[in-house]
């Protein structure tokens, strides 16, 4: 059963594929969902041909202004393919691939978002979970940005990897999360507790939620009252905070880097009610 506030977005729509990382990684792990492979006829990729062949997807040799007319303000660097759009994920599903994960492999994470608009952080937010190992990327449908191709570009492939959910209402989508008995740790620029110290003190429990906040307002304040703990990177130079795709990157590899343990009583403590 969907949980409430999923959109049930099939992906049905075109969805290109620039840049040879991206377009590599679709093939090496989704074959299936590539149509076409448009190549610059003045580019050799052995790797690329050899992938498209055993999919049984022909390349199509294009000049540049072909390829630029097909992906309009994209680098594509020479590589272009069309393939069907990434399923979206049921949010419920993600946090039951995660709480049945074995607790062995590192801290289990899922990572939500509160409005990031901006293509080339949500690509390169998707880049940080996929390379840490996150059980999936979770944003609204509304006042957010897509899978654009400009995003798979950012992203390198990982848009083609990793498991991507679009809610309706992420703030009920958090208390789907806490529902089922996983923590949501928030991130704010200032005003939340440190990080590093709830590390240290092995505060932060098994699961969680990793709730990162939009470019221009942080968090929401729905959205803050959902989570369980507010935590805050500190830094020691003048800029004042790191960007949200900075932010995440830098968030996930302390949570990672730290095995997830009991607190010092022995408990993970009580977990205060949301608003």
């Amino acid at each position: 059963m969907a949980s409430p506030g999923l959109a049930k977005d099939t992906g049905d729509g075109p969805h290109l594929v620039p840049g040879p990382r991206a377009v590599v990684e679709l093939l090496r792990h989704a074959p299936a969902r590539v149509r076409s492979v448009w190549l610059d006829r003045r580019r050799e990729d052995g790797e690329l041909h050899e992938l498209a062949r055993a999919a049984g997807v022909e390349v199509e040799l294009v000049d540049g202004a072909t390829l630029a007319q097909r992906a309009p303000q994209i680098d594509c660097q020479g590589v272009l393919a069309r393939a069907r759009a990434p399923v979206w994920q049921d949010l419920e599903d993600l946090v039951d691939a995660m709480l049945s994960a074995p607790p062995e492999d590192g801290r289990r994470l899922l990572v939500a978002l509160d409005g990031v608009q901006d293509p080339q952080n949500l690509g390169a937010i998707m880049r940080t979970c996929e390379f840490f190992g996150a059980f999936g990327l979770v944003w609204p449908r509304d006042r957010a940005v897509g899978v654009t191709p400009a995003v798979v570009r950012a992203s390198a492939g990982a848009s083609e990897r990793l498991a991507l959910s679009r809610v309706v209402n992420l703030a009920r989508a958090l208390e789907t999360c806490r529902d089922r008995g996983v923590w949501v740790l928030g991130t704010v620029a200032e005003g939340g507790e440190s990080l590093p110290r709830l590390l240290a003190e092995d505060r932060l429990p098994d699961p969680l939620v990793v709730v990162m906040g939009g470019e221009h307002g942080g968090l929401r304040r729905l959205t803050r009252a959902r989570c369980d703990l507010l935590a805050t990177i500190v830094g020691r130079g003048g800029v004042a905070s790191l960007n949200v795709s900075a932010a995440t990157a830098a968030t996930l590899a302390l949570l990672r880097a730290e095995a997830p343990g009991e607190g010092r009583d022995g408990s993970l403590g009580t977990r205060a009610e949301a608003d």
